[in-house]
C-alpha cells in the first residue's frame, strides 16, 4: 500500500507540473508591432555586421577581408531585395561592418585568400557605406550594440504586456538626420568560433550604453553559439517594427528564413 500510495503522489505531481508548465507559452524570439501601420515607410537604409572569426591556435583570432567584404555585399543584395519584395523602396543608403561592436583595441591576424598579411587589423576590421555620413557611424554603433544586448534573444508573447516593453528606441535617433518615415535594417551576424563569440559578447556587454532599468532585464548570453539577429526600425518615432533571433540560421540559408512574417509596406 505505502509503494501504491508514493506511486499515486508522484502521478499526481507529475499532473500539477504538465498544468502548471505545459500550458505557459513559452513564447518567441520573432516580435512584430500590433499596429506597424501607424509607422508608414518611405524611404529605406540598411546597417550590416557581420563576422566570422577563425582559431588557428596563434595568439590573435584570424580574419578574412576578401571573405568577409563578399558575405557583406550578398548580404546586402539579399535583404535589399527583400526589403523591395515587401513592398518598401530599394535602400537609399547602407552601412557594411566588420566587428562595428567590437572595442577598438581588440586585434585580429589580417588574412587575404588565406594568405597572411603583415600587419595586424584592429576593430572595426571593414566599414563601408554609401549615404550615411561618418558622424552618424557612432549613432548606428550605439542602436545596434543596445539592441543586441538587450532585445536580440529576449522572447515574446502576445498575452504578456511586458512583450512590448524596450522595444521603443525613442531618443536614441535624435541626432541621426533623417526624413521622420525612414526605416533602418539592423542586421547582426556572428558565425566567429566559440571562444571568439565569448570573448567578444563580454566587450559587447561592457560597452552597451542606457541603463537596464529602461529594458526590463539583459538577454545576451556570453555562451552563445554563431548567432543571427534582425531589427525593423521605423526612425521617426524609434519604434522597433519587427525583430527576429535566431541560433540556427547562417548566411548559406535563404535570407527569408531569417525575415520571418516580415512586415509589408503599409505606407500610401
Amino acid at each position: 500500500m505505502v509503494m501504491k500510495h508514493t506511486r499515486l503522489l508522484t502521478i499526481c505531481w507529475s499532473l500539477m507540473w504538465l498544468v502548471l508548465t505545459g500550458c505557459q507559452p513559452k513564447g518567441t524570439t520573432l516580435y512584430q508591432h500590433d499596429q506597424p501601420e501607424n509607422h508608414p515607410i518611405e524611404h529605406t537604409m540598411v546597417v550590416i555586421d557581420y563576422l566570422n572569426l577563425r582559431d588557428d591556435l596563434g595568439r590573435y583570432w584570424d580574419f578574412d577581408s576578401y571573405y568577409h567584404e563578399d558575405m557583406l555585399n550578398r548580404l546586402l543584395a539579399a535583404v535589399d531585395m527583400s526589403l523591395q519584395k515587401a513592398g518598401y523602396p530599394a535602400a537609399s543608403g547602407y552601412l557594411l561592418t566588420s566587428g562595428l561592436l567590437v572595442d577598438e583595441g581588440f586585434a585580429v591576424e589580417h588574412y587575404i585568400q588565406e594568405t597572411l598579411q603583415p600587419e595586424l587589423l584592429y576593430a572595426p576590421f571593414i566599414m563601408a557605406s554609401d549615404q550615411i555620413p561618418d558622424d552618424h557611424i557612432d549613432q548606428h554603433r550605439d542602436v545596434m550594440r543596445l539592441m543586441i544586448k538587450y532585445l536580440a534573444p529576449k522572447r515574446h508573447h502576445a498575452s504578456d504586456p511586458n512583450s512590448h516593453r524596450g522595444m521603443q528606441m525613442g531618443y536614441h535617433f535624435s541626432d541621426i538626420d533623417l526624413p521622420p518615415n525612414t526605416g533602418i535594417l539592423y542586421l547582426h551576424v556572428d558565425l566567429s568560433a566559440t571562444g571568439a563569440i565569448k570573448q567578444l559578447g563580454t566587450l559587447i556587454l561592457s560597452g552597451a550604453v542606457a541603463s537596464q532599468s529602461d529594458y526590463a532585464s539583459m538577454h545576451l548570453d556570453l555562451g552563445y553559439r554563431r548567432h543571427a539577429s534582425a531589427f525593423w526600425v521605423h526612425t521617426g518615432s524609434g519604434q522597433i517594427l519587427w525583430k527576429n533571433h535566431s541560433n540556427q540560421w547562417t548566411p548559406a540559408q535563404p535570407i527569408g528564413e531569417l525575415l520571418l512574417q516580415f512586415p509589408p509596406n503599409t505606407a500610401d
